[in-house]
């Protein structure tokens, strides 16, 4: 039978090098040592090995993607190179319309979609010069953090997290050097935390949601997922703008990300003077053991490196934020974005039931508590401004506790017989309501060798605060670095 780490032991081991990051790549493609065309065979090659365990693509576009390689190739060979993602394949999430692709939102209501224009952050990776390889599966329009059928790469009975699950579980497979990912309660965060890579939810309104399928209207987020600080700083570069095209997009300077990381300084130089703040309260109230040893020792290495830290008491009462503020905006946005679509009448059959029964309980909520869940946001955004004046950013847990089996999932979220209130989106889910900017990246793993993830976040548009501090931490730690043991040739 096969293990939780291993689907069969008769499959011979891998080979090959490991898919390098997008910056290892870039610098690969500019020397001449690697073409576009080898890297995308490579996770070609990745995708085939890997497909039957983890189940991260829904449409893989081979031809698509090798004569967007050989183009790629030409232009680097005459100089042309449009920037450090020309050439790259990356994973995009199903949510995501892509022109002449079948979009499907991880749905039969959309089984058979093929978008006629691309989504806004499709055309800007194109004007980098991305290749889209293939589209990542994700939960039956983003709702909930499963991402059935996906597995994580790591342990391979355990769920990836969702709704982005494809998209962290295909970057941790080699199936692609990057992703795009979406998130309204953490759906960015969640699957590279419980996948071991790092994920950035920017700033409500800095990335265009144009051409998205939206899950809630005022909390959806896009943003990149992938191995390192660095190569998320590399994709916000190319996806953050201002777009007419969204209402919610907001027109502000934008920062080189990429030059935020202060590659040039040492680690310390980077972080000396900082003042990260420590929440007293619901962050760490029902957490694993494991999960809060490991971020003590990341908060050890911030102020090792010159960090100060500090508690801060956060606004407000937050216990019941999951059900009276988060779930009071995100089903009856839900509700109404697919009732004027129609598919509730006329496609009916098509949802999963439970899907269907979430959207539809949003048609059941009354405007007053829709109303009073609007201003708790307003109120709890206040506060954490004010919170963040104090402090440059706050450290968190990204999850309360470890990728949980999928068999029991739904059982899993308690520690110490205490209820986690929100599950997996518990300590993710309050920066979607404020609009704030956070980062998680891996920082440990469990005895049983999975994945605990730190989280970071600033104030609104404090992404070059975020990113300095993550490049610094992946500077003096490896957690980053390490791949699963099993994975497929490269």
């Amino acid at each position: 039978m096969p293990t939780d780490r291993e689907p069969s032991d008769r499959e011979p081991p891998p080979t090959e090098a490991v898919i390098p990051t997008i910056a290892e790549a870039a610098r690969l493609l500019r020397a001449g040592t690697v073409s576009s065309v080898e890297l995308v065979e490579r996770c070609l090659r990745r995708i085939a090995w890997a497909e039957p365990r983890i189940h991260a693509c829904l449409t893989i576009m081979a031809e698509a993607a090798l004569a967007a390689a050989r183009a790629a190739d030409e232009a680097l060979g005459a100089r042309r190179a449009r920037g450090p993602l020309h050439g790259i394949p990356l994973g995009i999430k199903d949510l995501i319309a892509t022109r002449g692709v079948r979009t499907t939102a991880g749905s039969r209501v959309l089984e058979d979609w093929i978008p006629d224009e691309d989504a806004m952050v499709m055309t800007k990776l194109a004007e980098a010069g991305a290749i889209a390889l293939c589209k990542t599966n994700t939960h039956e329009f983003a709702f909930g953090t499963v991402t059935p059928p996906t597995r994580n790469p790591w342990h391979t009975a355990r769920v990836p997290g969702g709704s982005s699950g494809g998209s962290a579980a295909g970057l941790v497979a080699g199936e692609f050097l990057g992703a795009l990912g979406t998130d309204t309660g953490g759906s960015i965060r969640i699957p590279a935390g419980w996948c071991g890579v790092t994920g950035l939810k920017p700033t409500f309104g800095l990335v265009s949601r144009a051409g998205i399928i939206p899950l809630s209207w005022s909390l959806d987020h896009a943003g990149p997922i992938a191995w390192t600080v660095e190569d998320c700083a590399l994709l916000l570069d190319a996806l953050a703008g201002y777009d007419a095209a969204d209402p919610a997009s907001v027109d502000v300077p934008l920062l080189d990300y990429t030059a935020a990381l202060a590659s040039a300084r040492e680690p310390a130089e980077a972080v000396r003077g900082t003042r990260l703040g420590i929440p007293t309260s619901y962050f760490s109230d029902v957490v694993d053991a494991e999960v809060a040893a490991a971020v003590r020792a990341a908060i050890r290495t911030f102020t090792d490196l010159g960090a100060s830290v500090e508690a801060v008491e956060l606004p407000d009462e937050w216990d019941d934020l999951f059900t009276a503020v988060y779930r009071a905006v995100q089903r009856p946005e839900a509700y109404t974005y697919h009732s004027d679509m129609g598919w509730l009448e006329s496609r009916a059959d098509r949802y999963s039931p439970v899907v269907r029964a979430n959207i539809e309980a949003g048609g059941a909520s009354r405007a007053s508590d829709y109303i009073r869940a609007q201003r708790r946001r307003r109120t709890l955004t206040e506060g954490m401004r004010a919170t963040l004046r104090a402090v440059d950013a706050l450290i968190t847990p990204t999850l309360a506790i470890p990728a949980p089996l999928v068999e029991h999932y739904d059982d899993a979220f308690t520690v110490d017989g205490r209820a986690i209130v929100g599950g997996s989106l518990r300590l993710t889910m309050p920066f979607d309501l404020t609009g704030q900017p956070a980062l998680t990246l891996p920082c440990g793993f469990t005895a049983d060798g999975l994945p605990i993830a730190l989280q970071l976040a600033a104030g609104h548009f404090g992404e070059a605060t975020l990113l300095r501090l993550g490049h610094a931490y992946q500077r003096v730690t490896d957690w980053h670095t390490r791949r699963p043991e099993r994975t497929g040739p490269a």
